[in-house]
């Protein structure tokens, strides 16, 4: 029997469309990308698979292409022998153009087309357009690569002058100790979903994947008709070749390939947002300069939580118009990044607008699932897990579905180190923009959960409450002082040899001092003291941050002070002293308040940014001072 479309490929009859794109697609991404290296002719291979998208890509064409196999197979037509594979492999005609036809010259018509002729006047074209698309001739243009870097480069250096404060030393200190510790969770994170992705595929079964006898197909489909199975080749016109060997020429000269690199891509989306942040930052300042926006609306506008959300979700539209446009967006072109659309359809539509519905769609799932919205505390779960799949299945779910080739090239000195370092530098912006927010979140997380949680003396209270409570319901047992005899008060143990007088014992919770006169106990009182002191403690605990959050900062600036007066070893109401004159201007006095709570809580990081704020402000008051 013959060898087949399906054997070439390496999938079977039965496989789903589904299945046979995705040969067809590894296919593309071994040859579409390299040149004459060693592996084969290219040519012949993109013939090929222009051959097997034709025939197998088409819903009709297939149904025709099974019924001629199944003829061959109960025709059983021998083997090609083994002196006929020689020549086929070694035979001087490996380039010659079988098939292919001089402009003017009729073309022979394909015995699966025969009965496909008169469905209408519009009949899909024999050959792939989109294994003739040549690369992207701009990014090899000197003058635009130093235009648009140094526009880049312009464009941070501002936005960091704007953005950095005067102490510079005290912010940068935070800025990396956030960076540290972010780094440190995503590396965590991306050990858990390694880890994970490791074990799972020691337990999966062994993919399948193309046979050695993929190659040999390639070499032997035109000199033997042992996969076409049919007495006509397919028939290609001489333009379409001469446009397939320019393209080939213009990807080997560009330096492309299609092995995916899957840091590069995630560094040109980062750079892509952060450089599309920067510039709604930019708008979101004109709007607040000129009324539009209020503070509020953009102080949650800019949180760390909610803006990256804003910026990943904005972006789309505007990845979409690149990519349809040029292929590539900043980050993309930076590091040397392009896609191509329907690589693996012959039959799809590549107009503008099916290109930019194809462009849109891929960039809502990039968004969905490649950055989970752009929600910070799951983003790094998704981009590991989508690591692992580029490097597992050489491609991600989104270019699959989509049917996109991602190439890379050499990028150039210029934009590797532009990109990088402008990486480096927004990573930079970002923290110190984000730096306080993050900060003051952290501080309202732990007040907030540290009021939901009972206090200490709650908690006793309640174990006493309790304890008595028990107490009261257990009868009360006898003691061996209830059995023994009753002793005389008159006499008293002898000390020394010589009897004494004893004390009348104090009746009525009385007791004796020195003198032998009776005083009232104190316990009972204490006691009553003590939990006056308490109630009154947890009242202004509740209270002080209550009038602060509504901005009342003069009645939370006495109710905090009562309560430093009460319980001055507590780090908490020396923060809200503190916020309180912060918020009525008295910098100095707020400084000296937090800096006592540090004293009691020197593990709190949050106190570091409440004393640079209350330094900054000491500093702004004395230039106002100064400049009147």
């Amino acid at each position: 029997m013959k060898s087949t479309l399906y054997d070439a490929l390496g999938i079977s009859p039965s496989s789903s469309d589904e299945e046979v794109r995705a040969a067809l697609r590894g296919l593309i991404r071994k040859y579409y990308a390299k040149t004459r290296d060693g592996q084969g002719n290219v040519e012949e291979a993109l013939r090929f698979i222009n051959h097997a998208s034709r025939i197998l890509g088409d819903s009709e064409r297939r149904v025709r292409y099974d019924a001629e196999l199944t003829r061959s197979v109960e025709d059983d037509e021998p083997l090609p022998t083994p002196q006929a594979v020689q020549n086929a492999l070694l035979g001087d005609d490996e380039h010659t153009e079988v098939g292919a036809t001089e402009p003017g010259d009729r073309m022979v018509a394909d015995r699966l087309d025969t009965d496909l002729r008169d469905e209408g006047p519009e009949q899909p074209s024999l050959h792939h357009p989109g294994l003739t698309e040549r690369v992207a001739a701009f990014s090899r243009s000197p003058i635009l690569t130093f235009g648009l870097c140094g526009v880049f480069i312009a464009f941070i250096a501002a936005a960091i002058v704007f953005v950095t404060p005067e102490n510079v030393v005290v912010v940068a200190r935070q800025v990396l100790g956030w960076l540290t510790a972010a780094f440190v969770v995503l590396a965590g994170v991306y050990g858990v979903v390694h880890g994970y992705v490791y074990l799972r595929r020691r337990h999966a079964s062994a993919r399948s994947t193309l046979t050695p006898q993929t190659d040999l197909a390639i070499l032997n489909w035109r000199r033997e008709r042992s996969v076409f199975l049919g007495n006509e080749q397919p028939q290609e016109d001489a333009s379409w070749i001469f446009q397939l060997r320019m393209a080939e020429l213009e990807r080997a000269k560009s330096g492309r390939t299609s092995e995916p690199r899957p840091w590069h891509r995630l560094a040109a989306r980062l750079f892509d947002y952060a450089i599309w942040g920067l510039v709604l930052a930019l708008l979101l300042s004109q709007l607040r300069a000129f009324g539009v926006i209020s503070d509020g609306v953009a102080f949650w506008l800019t949180h760390p939580l909610l803006a990256p959300i804003l910026i990943t979700a904005s972006w789309i539209p505007i990845e979409a118009l690149l990519i349809t446009a040029v292929g590539t967006t900043p980050g993309k072109w930076l590091f040397g990044i392009y896609l191509q659309f329907s690589i693996s359809n012959a039959y799809a539509r590549r107009d503008t607008s099916a290109q930019l519905l194809r462009g849109v769609r891929r960039a809502v799932r990039v968004w969905f699932e490649g950055v989970a919205c752009g929600f910070p505390l799951i983003a790094p779960v998704l981009v590991a897990v989508a690591y692992e799949k580029l490097a597992e299945h050489q491609e991600t779910d989104w270019d699959f579905a989509e049917d996109c080739l991602v190439t890379h090239g050499p990028a150039g000195v210029v934009n590797t180190v532009t990109g990088v370092c402008g990486l480096a530098s927004m990573m930079w912006l970002y923290g110190v923009a984000w730096q306080q927010p993050m900060a003051e979140s952290i501080a309202w997380t732990r007040s907030t959960i540290a009021d939901a949680l009972p206090s200490a003396a709650t908690v006793r209270g309640k174990l006493t409450d309790a304890t008595v409570k028990l107490d009261s319901l257990v009868p009360t047992l006898p003691t061996i002082s209830a059995f023994a005899p009753p002793k005389d008060p008159a006499r008293a143990p002898v000390a020394n040899g010589t009897p004494s007088v004893a004390t009348p014992p104090a009746s009525d919770g009385a007791m004796r001092n020195a003198n032998g006169k009776a005083a009232p106990s104190n316990d009972t009182e204490f006691e009553t003291v003590i939990a006056a002191r308490r109630a009154r403690i947890d009242v202004l605990k509740a209270d002080g941050p209550r009038m602060l959050r509504a901005g009342n900062a003069r009645r939370a600036a006495e109710l905090c002070r009562a309560w430093v007066d009460l319980d001055i070893a507590n780090a908490d109401a020396w923060r809200c002293l503190g916020r309180a004159q912060q918020a009525l201007g008295l910098h100095q006095d707020a400084l000296n308040s937090f800096r006592k709570a540090k004293q009691h809580d020197p593990m709190d990081r949050s106190l570091d940014a409440a004393i640079d704020n209350a330094q900054r402000g000491i500093v702004a008051d004395f230039l106002n001072r100064y400049r009147r």
